[in-house]
């Protein structure tokens, strides 16, 4: 076993062992509904995307250069890439006996948990992680050398982990803030240009299209209207899970660190830190997500190894709880591919067995999916049918609300997939965890055009228990649509909504404003609409704010 670590090429059987492992993995799971959704993404590639920057589609597409369908076809290039992002994690440990110590580190990275999910599913953390590990390194490369090329491996790792996940920014802040004697250096000023030049591909598919991530990110994301402390202690439940078990030791490793004055030391302790309590306050507000804070892996990982070779008796308990973890985290992993192993289903579970069972059900209509990209993106993935997919005006958009062919459509015969069963009373199959998915037959045609946009004047005097009458400009106007279309007002406060018929007679909407009781106090206004009242109204003017006489 000796001889194994000390081999020169001891990362390479490693490297190699660990994809093998991964495919294995990546092959026998099924997808989860955001890969689907992510696998959509790369079908019709583009700067951008709604909900995030692309590289998480050049992943996939990657993959589908050696896999034309199935899991694979999604996660082949993430199994690559992770043990690459576990070398150049290696590389940044900077200790003299480090050779002798692999084991230490191969227990290390095996054993924090949330991290090796990356090597068999392709989310945008995938190459997020390994981006990070390259920012790290040219960094570490910038402290020591100040190079031409520490300064191009910084600017391209930053332009790739922006194009990966937008939170990458909070890794080059609190990098930033660690180390503030940098924004002297006149060649970092070049470089965080060079950055923006790379990444403006990107900043101009946002323009042309409205900023929609941006919107969507910081202004549109469901917010809690009162604070909810399981929001909090999730977060730090969340904290302890992505490391795994051997959180007491991996933690008193990183609070023993803060003392370290090392410039590449402090940014690892500022990306903790940072991540941690960031997050921390935004639970005040929403939920944050494990995932979100995943970045504090890789520091995580370092300031242990550097620890534990010096304090033997937290070594011999890391052993332990390292070994525990990898008992547990390879039976999940045996759950994740098995569906049945565990009373309880995984996301993972039954998502082919549904797709297809409703597939069969259809008898060649056309599916038109309700208020849910997730099922919209498993069906077109594991049934081959591309679908429609309708978002409700009160829900949250997504990524079809800017495909081409998800924006106007027509369709003879559909059945609506969604909602639940007292809306959608015809039929329902099994889906998974005793759940099921309902659908209905719409009778007659339904269209959608994304294209038919009404908009008018803001901050509106309207009048209630009477008539009024709201002047529109109508927006690439086709007047046969307009015509056949069923109009209302939604009317909505910070907690309620409520929906109002309306009429569109020539270029004004005319409809009659109730009085409401306190414990409604509208004060904004919505223009929606449907081609037909068995399927929900969708939004046809942006939000306007109105006040009452």
């Amino acid at each position: 076993m000796k001889s194994i670590f000390n081999s020169r090429y001891f990362f390479l059987f490693f490297g190699i062992a660990l994809f093998f492992v991964n495919i294995i993995q990546g092959f026998t799971t099924e997808l989860i509904s955001d890969e689907a959704y992510y696998w959509t993404y790369s079908n019709e590639l583009s700067w951008g995307y709604f909900d995030h920057p692309p590289m998480v589609a050049i992943w996939i597409a990657i993959s589908k250069l050696f896999f034309s369908s199935g899991e694979l076809s999604v996660r082949f290039f993430s199994s690559i890439t992770l043990p690459l992002t576990f070398y150049i994690v290696w590389l940044l440990i900077n200790n003299p006996v480090k050779k002798d110590y692999k084991w230490l580190f191969i227990l290390l990275v095996l054993t924090t948990s949330l991290f090796n999910v990356y090597g068999f599913i392709t989310v945008p953390d995938t190459p997020l992680m390994f981006f990070i590990a390259l920012f790290l390194f040219g960094y570490q490369k910038y402290i020591k050398e100040k190079t031409t090329v520490s300064y191009l491996v910084l600017a391209v790792s930053m332009a790739c982990m922006m194009y990966s996940k937008y939170q990458s920014v909070l890794v080059i802040g609190f990098v930033l803030l660690s180390n503030l004697k940098a924004l002297k250096d006149g060649k970092i000023w070049l470089t965080a240009l060079l950055t923006i030049a790379l990444f403006s591909p990107h900043l101009i598919w946002q323009f042309e299209n409205d900023f929609p991530s941006f919107k969507y990110h910081l202004f549109e994301r469901k917010e809690n209207t009162v604070y909810r402390f399981r929001d909090t202690y999730m977060h730090i439940i969340n904290i302890i899970v992505i490391i795994g078990f051997t959180f007491p030791i991996v933690y008193k490793a990183f609070l023993k660190n803060l003392k370290n004055n090392d410039l590449f030391q402090k940014a690892l302790n500022f990306i903790v830190i940072g991540f941690i309590g960031f997050f921390f306050i935004s639970t005040f507000k929403t939920h944050a997500q494990a995932q979100w804070i995943v970045p504090i892996s890789i520091p995580l990982i370092i300031i242990p190894f550097n620890y534990l070779i010096k304090n033997k008796k937290d070594l011999k308990l890391f052993k332990t709880l390292a070994i525990i973890t990898l008992v547990v985290t390879t039976f999940l992993r045996f759950a994740m591919a098995i569906d049945g192993l565990l009373p309880k289903q995984f996301e993972m579970h039954g998502n082919k067995k549904w797709t297809q069972a409703l597939h069969k059900k259809l008898n060649n209509k056309t599916p038109l999916f309700y208020n849910s990209y997730q099922n919209t993106s498993l069906y077109w993935f594991y049934t081959g049918e591309r679908p429609y997919q309708l978002n409700s005006w009160s829900s949250r958009k997504n990524q079809y609300d800017l495909y081409d062919f998800n924006k106007e459509y027509n369709i003879s015969n559909p059945v609506l997939i969604g909602g639940n069963k007292r809306s959608f009373t015809n039929d329902s199959l099994p889906k998974k965890n005793k759940g099921k998915i309902y659908y209905k037959n719409i009778n007659g045609s339904y269209y959608k055009n994304s294209q038919l946009t009404l908009d008018f004047a803001d901050n509106l005097y309207l009048e209630k228990n009477t008539k009024n009458i709201i002047s529109v400009e109508i927006l690439k106007p086709q007047k046969s649509t307009i015509e056949s279309l069923q109009i209302a007002v939604a009317l909505r406060d910070g907690k309620h909504k409520k929906v109002f018929p309306a009429k569109l007679i020539n270029q004004n909407v005319e409809f009659v404003l109730p009085a409401f009781d306190n414990t409604f106090n509208p004060n904004k206004i919505q223009i929606i609409g449907t081609s037909n009242l068995e399927v929900d109204f969708i939004r046809l003017s942006p939000v306007k704010n109105f006040t009452t006489k």
